[in-house]
């Protein structure tokens, strides 16, 4: 049997088989490609234009021009306010047509994209605030005279987005870098291209001046071409580790800005003081979210050894409750992965745990009835070693570790024990113990018993879970330079 699906929105954009390019949509130096394949069905739902290395040369070109010869980072920041508020209005008054875009091209719960698409509008408004109300220079004492401490753009950026959450990673790094007085080219993931080029017509209604943005569709190739290219400043980059490490190598060579958000195997800490079955409630969408494809997904669970069996019967009753299904049925609470690779890697992962020895609890397969798309069902092993590899690797899909240990100071140890730092929940209803053990957690996020993110505060983290910081007026600084100037007395 094949479910039936919801009938899908088909994408239309106002210049198709065309790159945005410097604030003008231009018809690419090649013939190159790519095809869009929806994740519930496995079909291929449209076909937009990639950039190559000629086209990548052109918005580079585009980009230095403006920043060293344009308007746009000579302004001050307060003027740069009306422009960030008219891309708001604009993504917001399309706000429903984003959303069903972004679920098309990677399978994300139609209400989860169209959340995302409105708060992306909203942080646009947030750094334009921040441009009007943050002072980009302020006076230091100094014996000799007076001093200055000015905040300057850092200069041409490229932003390299994944695919798990395209939009709102997007805006993330437009946002504060336009606030800034940055000139930026985004370069989307190659199978999630469909919201970048709506949120391109966006741009071409708030109007930005020529050459500040450049939004390019591609593949690895134009992304290389980008970080190599010495005419960009920095490179601001949300993906794997692995991409990362080689990003902050080549970038390092030339001695390039940089801002890695990476990976992450993120731990919730159970505590005996929490009842099973609330942390099952709080837990489940903690760590389903996205289909578990988020890097800071809650998907090592560690559970008090003496109570470990109630909390696992708990979670069990909590994720046979998900209903898997077509992402845009609004009583779907588990959709599609997006990618077959993805599914492919989620199922060679499970194998491995079961082969290393893991209690498989729930799930492990492929859903019945879904002969079409990447589906797979929320998976938990229990009596998992922390140095088993579904502990220890980032799976990016809807598995769940249950790790059992004995006392508090067990359970730190674990929970840092870990190549990542980004992200760590205490299940507790005491919030002195939470701060306390935040204070012994090596990651970048702690919260009590759920997963929340909220971009207008820091958010990024330690080890190999990335440098630097993204959101909050700290997003808006990692796009700056410090410039000291002196003026001397006499």
């Amino acid at each position: 049997m094949i479910p039936t699906l919801t009938p899908m929105r088909a994408f239309e954009q106002r210049h198709p088989g065309c790159l945005y390019i410097g604030g003008t949509w231009q018809r690419p130096v090649g013939q190159a490609a790519l095809d869009i394949v929806h994740p519930a069905s496995g079909d291929v739902v449209a076909r937009v234009a990639a950039a190559g290395r000629g086209d990548v040369d052109r918005a580079v070109g585009a980009a230095h021009r403006a920043f060293h010869h344009g308007p746009w980072p000579r302004l001050a920041m307060a003027e740069r306010a009306a422009p960030l508020r008219r891309l708001a209005v604009a993504i917001r008054s399309r706000a429903d047509e984003i959303g069903h875009a972004v679920t098309l091209e990677m399978g994300a719960l139609l209400s989860e994209s169209l959340a995302g698409a409105r708060a992306a509008a909203n942080l646009c408004d947030y750094y334009a605030d921040l441009a009007e109300s943050v002072p980009d220079r302020e006076e230091r004492a100094w014996g000799g005279g007076k001093a200055y401490v000015a905040q300057i753009p850092v200069g041409v950026v490229v932003a390299i987005v994944p695919w798990n959450a395209p939009l709102s990673l997007s805006i993330l790094k437009l946002a504060p870098a336009l606030a800034a007085g940055c000139t930026i080219i985004l370069k989307t993931a190659p199978s999630t291209p469909l919201d970048a080029l709506l949120l391109a017509e966006c741009m071409d209604d708030a109007g930005f001046p020529e050459g500040v943005v450049s939004i390019l569709p591609g593949d690895n190739d134009a992304g290389e071409a980008l970080l190599r290219d010495e005419r960009i400043d920095k490179v601001t980059f949300t993906g794997s580790t692995g991409v990362g490490q080689h990003i902050g190598a080549v970038c390092g060579s030339r001695v390039a800005r940089q801002a890695l958000e990476l990976g992450g195997k993120s731990a919730a800490i159970v505590m005996r003081d929490m009842d099973a079955e609330t942390v099952a409630r709080r837990l489940a969408p903690a760590s389903m979210r996205l289909t578990g494809q988020a890097c800071s997904a809650l998907t090592r669970v560690l559970l008090p050894r003496q109570h470990a069996a109630s909390y696992t019967e708990a979670l069990v009753a909590e994720f046979a409750k998900l209903k898997v299904g077509d992402p845009y049925d609004a009583a779907t609470s588990l959709a599609p992965l997006a990618l077959e690779r993805q599914r492919d890697r989620v199922e060679d992962y499970v194998s491995s745990g079961i082969a290393e020895g893991a209690t498989l609890a729930y799930g492990g397969r492929r859903p019945e009835g879904f002969e079409r798309g990447w589906y797979h069902e929320p998976t938990i092993f229990a009596r998992v070693s922390n140095s088993m590899r579904i502990a220890r690797e980032e799976i990016f899909g809807p598995v769940v570790s249950l790790i059992e240990y004995d006392g508090e100071e067990e359970a730190i140890a674990i929970a840092n024990d870990s190549d990542y730092g980004l992200y760590a929940s205490v299940y507790s209803d005491d919030e002195d113990a939470v701060c306390r053990l935040a204070g012994r957690l090596r990651v970048g996020n702690v919260s009590r018993a759920g997963l929340y993110i909220d971009r207008t505060l820091p958010y990024g983290g330690l080890k190999k879970s990335g440098v630097s910081r993204e959101g909050g007026i700290e997003g808006l600084r990692s796009f700056q330079e410090v410039q000291t100037i002196y003026l001397p007395a006499t």
